[in-house]
């Protein structure tokens, strides 16, 4: 189960080269843009593992990855079902060689979904859903400043999981409103759990069990950090290291009432596993899915607005600059463009430039909210303007037999960490937007419409070759 072909699922390949000036000044720096996106098809089509297959009603939905050594790679994604709207089930993992699209070695479930839940323990049964995948942690062998990195071989992954009733007169999935409301809130939390790659290097060993995401000293009882907060959600990007040696890396956790919060998690030499130790200041605001990197002296954070999935035309991306995340509460700066109503990541990428992957109905030619998928560079120096856009992946371009009826999602767009050389590559989903139940767009989804749906990818090509994340002896 290695590669799968572009010819099978996009029988239009492209390439999408820059016609603009090869560079973009930032205050007296020159950042690369990218020269060439060149679109490689899918990466995830289906699940082989029991109960997740397609013939099951299910599909890769969301991905995310790490290097594990010098040849081994880590897939992490979540399957995703046709009853409803965000219909996420089980977290999977596949161990490949080589590349991110090298050949499978070996896949397995990391934590899977039922549908006979009880999490508030009064007899309302509902789907365990687990989504928004991520992992971090420096790769075995990995020498950081010619020593052997002290945190190696340990990696943490990191998920949402959360309840969702099923209608049960129709088989079709209830929409969160529509449901008991303290469901959502008694349910809802982050999970983790820390692994290694075996001496075989043909799996991983499990060193710390999945368990719910708790800061060192609240183990137990309703308070599970030192925020104000009563539950928190999992964001789309993965941690970052926070320090030179890799032991310590932050990303950003969001809470109940829109707010976010640094999070910071340390290698324990003695136990060997990590732990999350330190929460920065919250930030109120109207504020989900944040994306956290380093740049030059500062970390650079970036938000989606709640309000913008209401408004037609969508509302701006939210930036900080921070010097200290675990003292600092910045200012935002909303720069008018891009404007969207859809998930935003945001990445330092293998040529030192910051950059976003969102959808713009505004400059998008089908007026579409979630096509084409596009990568802006962002200049934090000039109040965090964006360059001309580039298309990371359109449906036109890419000939994607789904119905127009059916609707089209072309989103959550990843930077995968970088390995070395001239390309980066992107992962990303497509799927259609209509499900079983026909209340969704008015129609059912069509047989068609879900097969080609799934995870896909893209490499994007730099001016020059930059090392990759992690060195090697």
């Amino acid at each position: 189960m290695g590669r799968v072909g572009l010819q099978r699922f996009c029988p239009c390949p492209f390439v999408v080269q820059r016609r603009l000036p090869a560079q973009f000044a930032c205050q007296g720096e020159v950042v690369h843009l990218i020269a060439e996106i060149r679109h490689q098809g899918k990466l995830l089509h289906e699940c082989p593992l029991p109960g997740e297959t397609r013939a099951d009603g299910f599909y890769p939905g969301h991905a995310n990855a790490a290097q594990l050594s010098r040849d081994r790679f880590l897939v992490i994604y979540s399957s995703r079902g046709w009853r409803g709207t965000d219909d996420n089930t089980s977290i999977i993992y596949q161990l490949r060689s080589d590349a991110y699209d090298g050949p499978v070695v070996t896949e397995g479930i990391l934590t899977k979904s039922i549908d006979d839940w009880d999490p508030l323990g009064n007899g309302e049964r509902c789907v365990k859903a687990h989504v928004h995948p991520v992992v971090f942690g420096v790769p075995g062998g990995a020498m950081i400043n010619g020593r052997p990195a002290p945190s190696a071989n340990l990696f943490v992954a990191k998920w949402e999981r959360l309840g969702r009733r099923i209608d049960p007169a129709t088989g079709f999935m209830l929409n969160v409103k529509e449901t008991n409301p303290w469901l959502h809130a008694g349910s809802s939390a982050v999970e983790w759990m820390q692994f290694r790659l075996n001496a075989a290097a043909d799996d991983i060993e499990i060193v710390r069990p999945v368990d719910t995401l708790r800061q060192r000293g609240f183990n137990e009882g309703y308070a599970f950090c030192d925020a104000p907060v009563r539950y928190m959600r999992q964001t789309m990007t993965p941690a970052v290291p926070f320090n030179e040696d890799g032991s310590e890396w932050i990303d950003y956790g969001y809470f109940d009432h829109n707010e976010i919060a640094a999070l910071k998690y340390c290698y324990n030499v003695d136990r060997g596993v990590y732990e999350w130790t330190q929460t920065g200041p919250v930030i109120p605001g109207d504020f989900t899915e944040p994306s956290v990197a380093r740049y030059r002296d500062s970390w650079i954070v970036a938000v989606r607005l709640w309000s913008s999935m209401r408004i037609a035309g969508g509302g701006p991306v939210t930036w900080f600059r921070i010097d200290d995340p675990f003292t600092d509460v910045p200012e935002p700066v909303l720069p008018a463009q891009p404007r969207t109503t859809s998930p935003i990541t945001m990445f330092r990428c293998a040529d030192g430039a910051l950059r976003l992957i969102t959808n713009d109905p505004n400059i998008s030619p089908y007026g579409h909210q979630r096509d084409p998928l596009y990568i802006w560079d962002v200049d934090p120096d000039r109040q965090f303007t964006a360059a001309e856009p580039q298309v990371l992946f359109y449906k036109r371009g890419a000939g994607i037999a789904i119905r127009e009826e059916a609707g089209i999602a072309v989103d959550q767009g990843k930077f995968l960490p970088h390995t070395g050389g001239c390309t980066q590559a992107v992962v990303h989903r497509v799927r259609p937007v209509a499900t079983n139940d026909p209340k969704k767009l008015g129609a059912a989804v069509a047989e068609a419409d879900k097969e080609p749906a799934g995870m896909y990818y893209a490499t994007v090509r730099y001016a020059e070759s930059y090392p990759g994340m992690w060195a090697f002896e």
